[in-house]
């Protein structure tokens, strides 16, 4: 102890005093100041870690969604680009089976359903075949179908003969089309 044989008692106890003093402040500080931060910063992380695992999950969900869409996207291309697009009545004359005598389609009426964001247009096919030819009229709504048309029939239909014995018809279809815009 040759070290401290120099050194007065009271400076040994002053810097005891200081130390013990500071030692109690920079206590004092970090339960006041450190430790409530710190708490907030595990809860901060805790939070940060949920919210990541959410947009983790979030993203899975929001691809698998999307992969659905494109596939079945693919495989109703055909049958999308036709509900997309705008029907009238040359499209339909053009797609009706071949072998009418007369044939005419008219346009009677459009129905909108906003909330569904799709469009109904009604049409008349007036026409006349030969007496035994029936199954070509009740062909033309399922050979519309085969072309992707989203067609239905629609009630009343009326058949009769007329003066050269020949059938006369009076056809009613729905075509359901998608009014929306991209």
């Amino acid at each position: 102890m040759a070290l401290l044989k120099n050194v007065e008692p009271d400076i040994i106890f002053r810097h005891f005093v200081w130390s013990v003093l500071f030692i109690a402040s920079v206590a004092y500080y970090i339960n006041t100041h450190i430790m409530p931060n710190i708490a907030i910063y595990k809860e901060q992380v805790r939070f940060t870690r949920v919210t990541q695992m959410t947009l983790e999950q979030t993203r899975a969900v929001n691809k698998d969604a999307k992969s659905r869409v494109q596939s079945f996207s693919n495989i109703n291309h055909e049958t999308l680009q036709v509900f997309g697009k705008q029907i009238n009545e040359a499209t339909l004359k053009k797609y009706l089976p071949k072998g009418f005598l007369k044939i005419n389609v008219k346009k009677t009426r459009d129905e909108f359903i906003k909330e569904d964001q799709l469009k109904k247009t009604y049409f008349t096919i007036y026409g006349e075949t030969e007496s035994n030819n029936l199954p070509l009229i009740l062909s033309i709504v399922p050979k519309l179908q085969e072309k992707k048309i989203s067609v239905v029939f629609e009630l009343p239909f009326n058949l009769k003969k007329n003066s050269k014995n020949n059938l006369e018809f009076n056809l009613n279809i729905a075509v359901t089309q998608s009014t929306y815009k991209q």
